[in-house]
């Protein structure tokens, strides 16, 4: 019997698959398709995505399926009045152009190799929740079938069947505007690491549409154009390509040719956002939960880190290492980004229409998503230090790296010492001794679901040998975080649970009540 059952395969349940793949959950992940569509559709890769495909240990696979994006123009009548330059070493990862099926690719062979599939042409048709659990009954091509789970993830969706079947509201609007998209391959000169924005006006100044065109990776002449559809072409839509060639070959810089249509699209676009994340034993991520413009590309990476942040939260509960009470957390934290997320998105869409100038260092920041923090979350406890620094609680762990382990010589960066999926200890700043004892209080608590690390600068005090030590040469923890000692408990999804000194304090003790069974303050 499975614990969990995911509806949709797509990158969200992939995801949340591979993250109960990993920690030994079973789980059952049906998709009402009958195999992968190798349409582009979701095209930005975020940097924090990025960041969790480190983790994960699947960075080098995304990267050969990548391409980072340089800089972003604006070109108004054949203008370009704005133009936003990407440097490369700004954030520990760039934000990248990668197809929807390439990272569906990459989630999915990850979770073979480890023995998780899929159950495709699996259609679930009802759900009703009982005293034991979720009963879901589904449709394959062998027939029909039940099962009770203790847990349902809805990952199904704009259209969520599962939200629906729990009558939650979806509550929001939709955009007046029609849009129309196409993947095609553009004869031009202009650089195809470089994300373009057209925008013409008409005689009186005002603006009349926006054409969007955004690289995608492997094939120097593949684009995803995007547009808004002209009233008369809503009502009465010509050809794909002539669509195209009509509406966006006059924006488009003199010469381009429009060549080599893949998949196109005709869409229009709501700002949305499901009013809860949580029901009983069901949740929801992805668009089943949040859908919005796609300015910025943060639907997908949104939905993913849903996922990530669910994924840890089950397999702790369904492994019996904490209580069902640590699932609320999920609504608590994610539910407020999807709200922002949704905001932003829509904000963006409503200024775009309305000529208004927008902040473009605000927006890379949030494109990001590396600020995206749960510092109102009941799993963000204790304070820096008095005089140190670095993430707080509820803050993603700061990025180190030129890190040491005796006995190696190469650079060690230490997000990978995070890739084991559990909860790690790190200490800085010396008083080993005290970090020691506390290392040790906390693997009772834990079990082995912890991993205790040291980081020292050479020719200080060394920790004893009962603690994992990085040296670092560089002195990048006393950069970041302070002369300490300090203690810094990191949760399996990257994020600072707990931070104060290297000894067991209230604060902590709260933090392990949330987390672990068994345990009081």
């Amino acid at each position: 019997m499975a614990d969990v059952i995911i509806v949709g395969a797509g990158p969200v349940g992939l995801m949340l698959a591979n993250q109960l793949q990993r920690r030994g959950i079973r789980y059952r992940l049906l998709e009402s398709r009958g195999g992968r569509e190798y349409w582009c559709k979701a095209l930005g890769v975020s940097p924090r995505t990025l960041e969790i495909f480190d983790q994960m240990g699947l960075l080098t696979e995304a990267l050969a399926h990548g391409i980072f994006f340089t800089a972003s123009n604006t070109v108004v009548d054949g203008k370009t009045v704005a133009r936003l330059e990407i440097p490369p070493d700004r954030y520990p990862y760039s934000p990248m152009g990668m197809g929807q099926f390439d990272t569906e690719e990459i989630l999915e062979r990850d979770l073979r190799r480890r023995g998780g599939s899929i159950e495709w042409s699996s259609q679930v048709t009802s759900f009703r929740r009982t005293m034991s659990g979720v009963e879901v009954e589904w449709t394959s091509p062998s027939g029909s079938h039940q099962e009770t789970c203790r847990y349902l993830v809805g990952c199904d969706g704009a259209h969520s069947l599962v939200r629906k079947g729990l009558g939650l509201t979806f509550e929001g609007e939709k955009f007046d505007q029609h849009f129309f998209l196409g993947d095609v391959e553009l004869e031009w000169e202009l650089s195809h690491t470089e994300v373009q924005k057209f925008i013409p006006l008409n005689k009186d100044g005002q603006l009349t549409n926006v054409v969007v065109v955004v690289p995608i990776p492997g094939n120097e002449k593949r684009y995803r154009l995007s547009m808004a559809l002209p009233p008369q072409l809503v009502e009465n839509p010509l050809e794909p390509m002539e669509m195209l060639r009509q509406v966006c070959l006059p924006v488009l810089p003199e010469g381009t040719r429009i060549e080599n249509l893949r998949w196109a699209s005709h869409y229009s676009i709501s700002h949305r956002l499901a009013n809860k994340y949580r029901e009983g034993n069901c949740f929801l991520a992805g668009d089943a939960a949040h859908i919005h413009p796609p300015i910025g590309g943060l639907g997908m990476n949104t939905g993913l880190q849903d996922a990530y942040n669910l994924g840890w939260k089950l397999a702790a509960v369904v492994r019996g290492e904490a209580l069902d009470g640590l699932l609320d957390s999920y609504h608590d934290e994610r539910h407020k980004v999807g709200q922002e997320v949704v905001e932003l998105t829509a904000a963006r869409m409503k200024d775009a229409t309305a000529q208004k100038d927008r902040d473009e260092g605000a927006e890379e920041r949030a494109n990001t998503q590396f600020f995206v923090h749960y510092r109102d979350s009941k799993l963000a406890l204790g304070s820096l230090p008095p005089g140190d620094g670095g993430a707080a609680p509820g803050e993603r762990l700061d990025y180190l790296q030129g890190l040491r382990r005796p006995g190696l010589f190469a650079d060690l960066r230490l997000i990978e010492f995070l890739r084991h999926g559990e909860f790690q200890l790190l200490g800085y700043g010396g008083d080993w001794a005290a970090f020691a004892q506390l290392a040790e209080e906390l693997r009772a608590a834990f079990g082995s679901q912890i991993y205790c690390l040291a980081i020292a600068e050479p020719n200080a005090a060394q920790p004893p040998e009962s603690v994992v030590c990085l040296h670092d040469p560089q002195g990048q923890a006393r950069q970041t975080w302070g002369d300490g000692p300090g203690a810094i408990l990191v949760r399996p999804d990257g994020y600072v649970g707990w931070r104060g000194r290297p000894q067991r304090d209230l604060e902590l003790d709260r933090f392990l009540v949330q987390v672990s069974i068994g345990l009081q303050p």
